[in-house]
């Protein structure tokens, strides 16, 4: 009975096991689900989607094993990082979206979207009023990847347009920040 009992055990134990599910986010922000089946030499063999996808180490930003077990980050000087004490940041779809504005949250996350293969990183200044609208986006502000687009630069702007904060009366008319968009 006990060695019934045990194999038992053991049998649900490797099933959880095998079903383990890792969250894996990329240093673009993009995030995926999936299981890791090995890591080599720098590369990450990572199933996804039923398809075995090879990544670089150096492509990686965080691998999550789980709700309850903390994550493995990469290293802080990743575009994907916080960068400032007080920086916040908030998923839009599959980015990764960092902002400062003093003493506000994003109610609303900014929708990012680039319906190109460009890469790289757009820093927008804004001010927002008293109610959470963002009233003025300007891209470009240092910290912008060198050589970026202009269509990349528009499309950040409308990001951070599109985004709404929490609305607190006692504040300022306006306040002052900045959003960091990685394409």
């Amino acid at each position: 009975m006990k060695k019934n009992l045990l194999a038992f055990g053991i049998l649900l134990l490797s099933g959880f096991a095998a079903t383990a599910q890792q969250t894996v986010t990329l240093r673009t922000g993009e995030k995926m689900n999936g299981k890791i089946e090995s890591m080599q030499n720098g590369i990450i063999s990572f199933q996804f989607k039923g398809n075995i996808m090879k990544l670089k180490v150096s492509e990686v930003y965080d691998i999550n094993f789980g709700e309850d077990a903390p994550a493995v980050s990469g290293t802080v000087s990743s575009s994907a990082a916080p960068k400032e004490p007080g920086e916040k940041q908030v998923t839009s779809g599959s980015y990764l979206v960092r902002y400062k504005v003093a003493d506000r949250v994003v109610a609303k996350p900014p929708k990012v979207d680039n319906l190109t293969q460009e890469k790289g990183t757009v820093v927008v200044d804004i001010s927002i009023d008293k109610y959470g609208t963002v009233k003025k986006a300007v891209p470009g502000a240092p910290g912008t990847s060198a050589g970026i687009s202009e269509y990349l630069k528009t499309k950040a702007m409308q990001a951070a347009q599109s985004a709404m904060f929490n609305n607190v009366p006692t504040a300022p008319l306006e306040q002052k920040g900045y959003m960091v968009i990685v394409f």
